[in-house]
């Protein structure tokens, strides 16, 4: 039986000016939670004054993922707005569940 691989997740990031706009491509779960929240402090600690996270090739976020996303608003300042853009619906209710909904903003 072979062994199960973790789902790949890709995380790019491109800057504009002081906007970084961070791609997020697989699956946010337990396996991939860690590195996703890695990637995500490198970006903040180039100190944006806007940061976008594009969540439309996302298909799964669990709370490790959630965790990520809470470590981040909390690295940067509050003056600093960060954008979920299009998530999925089933993503979107996650954060609305959590309460999270209404420490970002959505496209």
């Amino acid at each position: 039986m072979a062994a199960e691989q973790a789902p790949a997740l890709a995380v790019s990031d491109q800057w504009d000016d002081g906007t970084a706009t961070v791609t997020v491509r697989g699956e946010l779960d337990a396996a991939t939670a860690d590195a996703f929240g890695q990637r995500l402090a490198e970006v903040a600690s180039g100190s944006p004054w806007r940061l976008v996270i594009d969540l439309a090739g996302v298909g799964f976020l669990v709370s490790a993922g959630l965790r990520a996303f809470v470590r981040l608003r909390k690295a940067l300042p509050a003056d600093c707005p960060v954008i979920l853009r299009s998530p999925r619906s089933r993503a979107r209710q996650v954060f609305d569940l959590t309460g999270l909904g209404t420490a970002f903003e959505f496209e």
